[in-house]
């Protein structure tokens, strides 16, 4: 198939949800012809870097004292996929970006990536996820501004729901102790979508095609995309336990223990904006608030559910799957104690409903003392 002229930006690149996107479209045969350019942007010249792999896409790093540049870099495309950063000040930079469209007059179709549960968010108990309804109506006003010509004119939003991903940010508790420590009680339940799903519908949308830009089946669309089942914690240790061929247990902890883990090691790389984000939706399910299956627009636009439980437990089961530890086996490997080395994740598999994997790497240090007095 030859490429279409459809010219697609990607905002807040460095993510794991565009760098997922990013892949697809640059590797997945369903996407790799439906586009002539691909721009990407970020907000620093280190992670300008990161995205090196990817063989013709365009870098650009966001300068908010230079709006002409990226006015002119607006003015290059036709698609912009808006993600808000994971940052304090995410709000700014969309609306910001949400202007340099409109003054650049050729973005028809805008794409813009919401979080399900911010309709039901509080502004005094969920600011983080209540915002995004503000910057969806930002969004959306587009395509009733005459001033911004064809700015927004094929408009879809998706509400992704809670990534499956952040599960692994308890890969330590469940590699030691067996178990899932998650600030929500036994009975409180919530749908998680893998990471790879919301990369997939993302990647059909941008590249869709219709006589006024995306695909009438999208275009206009509000799309809530949540995983396939609603589970409690003790659903998901079982889910987990099926798929590691190991008992996981389930640990209901407070928000503060929540906060404690996010705060340490575990959460080193997860932004500070970001970590208020996750303790706000754990209090949406805590409030019986994401009580709800929304994956029709997946069903019918790729005939499947979507990714489930257990194939995303298994697919991470190399970060999940408690360790055993072999004393007799690690004393004769070596007479010396071993150094902290790098357990790997699971290699990437590439599936057609998980396009990408998240890893965390771990340092791990075994003293042969400490060992022994196991």
């Amino acid at each position: 198939m030859a490429p279409t002229d459809r010219k697609i930006l990607i905002t807040a690149a460095e993510g794991q949800t565009a760098r997922c996107l990013i892949e697809l479209l640059t590797t997945d045969e369903d996407y790799t012809g439906k586009y002539s350019a691909l721009s990407a942007l970020v907000f620093s010249e280190e992670a300008k870097t990161t995205l090196a792999e990817f063989e013709g896409l365009e870098v650009l790093v966001f300068d908010p004292k230079n709006q002409k540049l990226l006015v002119q870099a607006m003015e290059k495309v036709d698609t912009c996929m808006l993600i808000p950063p994971a940052r304090k000040d995410k709000a700014k930079i969309t609306r910001s970006l949400l202007e340099t469209a409109k003054k650049a007059k050729t973005v028809t179709n805008l794409v813009f990536l919401s979080s399900a549960g911010c309709d039901y968010a509080e502004k005094d108990k969920q600011p983080r996820l209540r915002e995004f309804i503000a910057l969806e109506t930002l969004a959306m006003a587009a395509k009733s501004d005459t001033s911004s010509e064809q700015t927004g004119h094929s408009p879809c939003i998706v509400r992704a729901g809670f990534y499956a991903e952040n599960l692994l940010l308890y890969t330590k508790q469940a590699q030691g102790e067996g178990k899932l420590p998650i600030p929500i009680d036994e009975h409180h339940k919530f749908a998680p979508i893998a990471l790879g799903d919301v990369a997939q519908l993302l990647a059909h949308i941008l590249t869709s095609q219709g006589p006024h830009g995306l695909a009438d089946e999208v275009r206009g669309q509000m799309m809530v995309a949540t995983g396939p089942m609603m589970v409690a914690g003790p659903e998901l240790a079982q889910a987990a336990s099926q798929a590691l061929g190991a008992k996981m247990e389930f640990q209901s902890i407070s928000e503060e223990e929540a906060m404690t883990i996010l705060s340490s090691e575990q959460g080193a790389e997860v932004d500070e904006a970001e970590k208020e984000y996750l303790l706000e939706y754990y209090s949406l399910v805590r409030e019986g608030k994401t009580n709800y299956v929304s994956n029709s627009a997946f069903q019918a636009i790729f005939g499947h559910r979507g990714q489930e439980l257990s194939d995303f437990f298994q697919a991470y089961s190399g970060e999940f799957k408690p360790k055993k530890r072999r004393v007799e086996s690690a004393s004769k490997s070596s007479g010396r104690k071993a150094k902290g080395g790098k357990v790997g994740a699971t290699p990437m598999k590439k599936t057609r409903s998980s396009a990408s994997k998240m890893s965390i790497d771990e340092e791990a240090t075994v003293d042969d003392e400490e060992m022994s007095d196991s």
